[in-house]
């Protein structure tokens, strides 16, 4: 699908009636980030925002904690339950706004609350590796 079916795609999600979720699931490098951003700036303010998987993985000290900093980027290194219920709880639209992480590039550590998802945006469009993956939480996705 082109750029502009797709970006007709997520117009009509936005505009069927309630909240919709867009997800967007690739290769690291392969331009998700950048495919959601892109989306979001054409159907213009207020339509849509992303919400990163990047956001779920787990905070460097608890990864050494574990043993699997060395695995940073694996499945089990992310909070695959808390991206489902933070989806979950996307859906549903609540009247008040929903805060969202997002991951800090520069300090290689998620941040909590980075991301403001107002109670009348109509797509949530989320982006990562393992949106697809169909083991242990992530089959809730």
């Amino acid at each position: 699908m082109d750029t502009a079916g797709l970006e007709a795609r997520a117009r009509a999600l936005a505009a069927a009636g309630g909240r919709r979720i867009l997800g967007i699931a690739g290769a690291p490098g392969a331009g998700k980030s950048t495919l959601a951003a892109e989306l979001v700036r054409a159907l213009g303010p207020g339509l849509a925002v992303v919400v990163p998987m990047d956001g779920f993985h787990l905070a460097q000290a608890e990864l050494e904690r574990l043993g699997r900093a060395d695995r940073k980027g694996a499945p089990d290194t992310f909070d695959a339950a808390g991206y489902v219920a933070l989806l979950a709880r996307l859906r549903e639209r609540a009247a008040a706004a929903v805060y969202a992480p997002t991951f800090d590039r520069a300090l290689e550590e998620p941040v909590a609350g980075s991301i403001r998802v107002g109670p009348h945006v109509p797509l949530v469009i989320t982006e990562g590796n393992y949106l697809l993956h169909g083991a242990g939480a992530w089959a809730g996705v």
